[in-house]
């Protein structure tokens, strides 16, 4: 079965391994983003969504964000994200 992340992965480490991390993020439109991957939560409110990844944090940011869909490793933000930056 084709997976879009597994073929990314296999492009992008052929150019730097280093740049792989554990987790999957897709940014539709800055409208939705999807996450696989997270370890949990740790800021929830509408202006900022922060989780938790391994090695780091992901911190999302933006105007009427709304945690649309969580389950034990992904995730789904919907809203008008302006940034999303990884530590």
């Amino acid at each position: 079965m084709f997976n879009f992340f597994d073929e990314i992965k296999k492009n992008v480490a052929k150019i730097e391994p280093k740049l792989l991390g554990n987790y999957n993020i897709v940014n539709i439109s800055g409208r939705i983003l999807y996450v696989e991957g997270h370890c949990g939560l740790t800021v929830l409110s509408r202006e900022n969504i922060t989780f938790k990844v391994k090695h780091g944090r992901i911190v999302v940011e933006g105007k009427n964000l709304i945690l649309d869909e969580l389950s034990e490793n992904t995730l789904k933000i919907v809203g008008e994200i302006i940034k999303v930056e990884a530590f």
